[in-house]
């Protein structure tokens, strides 16, 4: 027997384990890529739509990054790390029953010509010696890295195409939704108060008016929703909307007998200041539908 016949037996298993750890590396890709697109809608969508408070976004960010880390090892780092030849990897009888499923004419031929080899190693004799030749030349000819086929990982895009169409689309038509979505479970510790449809401009150049006198404020609304009825809550007393015959647009809120103090706030989402002459006097108010 030739010892260069069998060692060509041999590299010709180890090019066909390094393509057979290549095609479980793309396969680990497609199946982890779909998981990963599909856990990233799954925590997204229902915080933007929801807007959970601290608890239900921190139980969304860790469950995300538990499954991320559990996808990112399983389908992603192990078959890298047997590609590098690192861990266990599957041995060349392995290797053979693989192939031998692959190619009817190898069947047992390739399994049984390694463990005549280690019959041989053992003082098998003369015989052995031959069987073994004889058994590497009808397997010359054979392509073992055939057995392992690329194109066979283009079935498993029906798993990856859905959840990237989806993500590709919602990116283009209305990116805030991953885009808001993600800075709230980022920051999934805060208190984050809900973001108004619409916004509040106060149109007044001057806000002080004489200690006692009526201050009437001038805001105005800007949004895709805005609240039919809008007023302010300072110190438990209630500033209601003052008539205007535009109730979507500009509005108007009446101070009565504004005075000089220091009262507290119930909201505020919008700051200004209306100076009570002769001493400044703050108001922090939020502004409710």
């Amino acid at each position: 027997m030739s010892e260069s016949s069998y060692q060509i037996l041999i590299e010709k298993l180890d090019q066909f384990i390094r393509k057979y750890y290549k095609n479980r590396m793309i396969r680990g890709l497609m199946y982890g890529s779909s998981l990963l697109f599909i856990f990233f809608l799954a925590v997204t969508i229902p915080e933007y739509f929801g807007e959970f408070g601290v608890g239900g976004r921190t139980f969304l960010f860790w469950t995300f990054t538990a499954a991320a880390a559990y996808i990112s090892v399983r389908f992603f780092m192990i078959p890298i790390f047997k590609l590098l030849r690192l861990g266990q990897l599957i041995s060349h009888d392995q290797a053979a029953l693989i192939i031998g499923k692959h190619f009817l004419d190898v069947k047992d031929k390739l399994l049984n010509t390694l463990q005549l080899k280690e019959v041989a190693n053992h003082g098998g004799g003369s015989l052995v010696d031959a069987a073994i030749t004889q058994r590497i030349e009808e397997l010359r000819p054979i392509p073992f890295t055939s057995a392992v086929d690329f194109g066979e990982n283009r079935k498993y895009i029906k798993y990856v195409a859905p959840p990237l169409a989806v993500i590709l689309v919602i990116l283009f038509a209305a990116p805030s939704v991953f885009t808001e979505s993600t800075e709230r479970l980022v920051r999934h510790a805060e208190e984050i108060e809900r973001i108004a449809p619409y916004s509040i401009a106060i149109l007044n150049d001057d806000l002080s008016v004489p200690e006692n006198d009526d201050f009437l404020l001038e805001v105005d609304l800007d949004g895709d929703v805005v609240p039919n009825k809008l007023y302010l809550v300072l110190a438990g007393q209630q500033f209601k909307e003052y008539p205007t015959g535009s109730p979507f647009l500009r509005r108007w809120l009446l101070f009565s007998r504004v005075h000089i103090g220091n009262p507290s706030c119930s909201a505020s989402t919008q700051l200004f200041v209306v100076a009570g002459l002769p001493r400044l006097h703050k108001v922090e108010r939020r502004a409710n539908p």
